[in-house]
This record gives structure tokens, sequence and C-alpha cells, in this order.
């Protein structure tokens, strides 16, 4: 484990058994009451929760970000890319970061499928967990195809071209992608220096050492998702989805499909929000993750105050959101 530091933020790198080294940004005071572990999605960097920082450490917490596997300055292992390795990341960075004492998680788009598998996969985690809050989490597995109307038509048009060259010319895409510009974001790049991450890169370069076939790789492995609402359920009112309105990625409808089956939840459709939800509605997601100063409610018994479904009104800068729909 290699650590750094800046300013009062802590750089570690975290070595895995299969030779990935995980990127890991961690804010605050190690004995703070409560660690929240921000959870990017496909494509990005552990930048994408930066606006989140200040105002989490203005309540006590401590704050946890990380670039996933093959992201950002995170290598790629030799293991399988897939949901189950990038859950099992994340517990190996829970154990080496925040091994005790209550913890906030939250996840974006691939970030929440992460948190859900996780939850999954390590029910010991579970009375540990003061606030799951999963941003646009689909369904089920992720879709190429996002809505009806002639504008989906042409992007369902492009993403399933795109998709469909990942899979089958992958060597050809790596070919093109090392002659692009290093501020596009398909750009190919060799990893950086070893001593290098002590801060994320920019969202924008989220991939910029991925291998095409490992984009492909791991597009396929999401979009074979059959999500078990069991564990989720066990959490209760502890779960908090969150969708935007105009979200052509992940559509507020297969996050409303999740939230029915998950009855002590709470979901918010922000209107107006995209998928970009975290970037541009900082304050919306912030509050809803500094809601946790309660202790754990099980599912089928009463919420505590702090954390029970529908609590509280909507941040300003979310506009209104929508009444949880059964």
């Amino acid at each position: 484990m290699t650590i750094g530091t800046l300013n009062n933020s802590k750089f570690v790198r975290i070595s895995l058994p299969d030779g990935a080294r995980l990127a890991v940004y961690a804010d605050g005071p190690e004995q703070a009451p409560v660690t929240a572990v921000l959870v990017h999605g496909l494509s990005v960097t552990a930048a994408l929760w930066r606006s989140h920082i200040p105002p989490l450490l203005r309540q006590g917490m401590r704050v946890v970000r990380y670039d996933q596997r093959a992201h950002g300055h995170s290598t790629r292992g030799t293991a399988a890319l897939n949901l189950d390795q990038l859950a099992d990341d994340l517990a190996h960075i829970l154990r080496t970061t925040a091994p005790r004492g209550p913890v906030v998680l939250a996840g974006h788009s691939m970030g929440a499928m992460t948190l859900m598998r996780l939850v999954a996969r390590r029910p010991e985690l579970s009375p540990r967990i003061r606030k799951l809050v999963l941003i646009s989490p689909p369904h089920a597995g992720v879709s190429t195809r996002t809505g009806t109307g002639p504008l989906n038509t042409v992007l369902t048009f492009g993403r399933d071209l795109l998709a469909s060259t990942c899979t089958h010319a992958p060597q050809l895409l790596d070919t093109v992608r090392r002659r692009l510009p290093a501020t596009i974001r398909w750009a190919l790049r060799s990893p950086a220096p070893t001593g290098s991450g002590i801060r994320p890169l920019p969202c924008r370069k989220g991939m910029h050492t991925m291998r095409t076939r490992d984009i492909a790789a791991l597009w396929h492995d999401l979009a074979d998702q059959q999500h078990d609402p069991g564990p989720l359920q066990q959490l209760g009112s502890r779960v908090h989805l969150l969708a935007g309105s105009l979200d052509t990625h992940i559509p507020p409808e297969q996050t409303r499909r999740l939230a029915a089956s998950l009855p002590h939840a709470r979901l918010e459709i922000v209107q107006g929000a995209t998928h970009a939800l975290p970037l541009r509605h900082t304050e919306l997601v912030t509050d809803r993750l500094t809601r946790c100063t309660a202790r754990p409610t099980p599912a089928g018994r009463s919420a505590a105050p702090g954390i029970a479904a529908d609590s509280g009104p909507p941040a300003a800068s979310a506009g209104p959101a929508a009444a949880r729909s059964r």
C-alpha cells in the first residue's frame, strides 16, 4: 500500500492479489464518526465527487472515493472485468480504509450497481450501513435502448453501432483511439507513472488507459444483470434512490421499477436532471448523504428521524421532485 498526502487529503494506492492497483483518495480525520464512500460510474473518475467533499467534511464526515478498476489512475489487473469483481474491489477498499464504524455509501450509475452487488455479496456489512444512496440505478442490466421517439431512436442506433464495433473490432478502435487528442473522452493513452495519481484525473479521462476489449467486456457484463432485491430490502428505509427525469442513459422508469421492489426505500425523480445528476445537483446529493444521523432501521420497522421514506423537502437546487410512485 502506497500513501501520499496533499493538504488534508490522503492518497492511497491499494494493491490487489491479481496485480491491480487501485487509486484511493481520503479526506477528513480517520476518527470521524461516519465515513462516506463514493463510487463513480463507467468511463469517469473519482473527480466526479470533487464538489461533494467540502460540504461532507463540514458535516463532520470522512470521505473516501476511488478510481474503479481500469479507470483513471487505477490499473486493470488480470481478474475478469465484471460487476462481481468491482464489488470485491470495493470490499477490499472498505477493509483497508474504513474497517470499522458506520458508513454512508453512494454510487452513480455503474457505481450504484457496484453497491447493489456489494450489499448482496457482503451481507455482514449491513449493520454498518447508515445510508445507501443509489443515483441512476437500473432495475436490471444497462441497455442501449433508452426510450421511444425519433431522438431516442437515433441515440439507440449510435450506441448499438458503437457497442458492436467495440465487440467485433477492438484492435481497430484502439488504433483510432491512440490518434485522438488527449482532450477527447475516448482517447487511449499509456498508464501514468506509478508515482502519479495524488489527484484524480478529470472525469473525461476516465477511460484513457482502458483497452476497447475491456470496455466491451464490462459493458456486456453490465447489460447481463438481474438484480436480486432481497439484500436491498433488508436495508429497509436506509435505501434512497435518485434519478433524473431527463436521463437518456438510464431512464427514470428503470429506477422506478427498482423502487417498486423496495417498499421501504425512498425514490426521488429530480425534474430537469440528466445522467449528470451528481455534477449538476451537488447540494441535493450531499443533503441526502448527510441525513444519516439516526441509527440504521431494518426493513419492517418504523424509520428513525432523518432517514424515513419521503422525509424532508427536496433541496432547492433539485427543482420539484416527484413523489414516490408505487
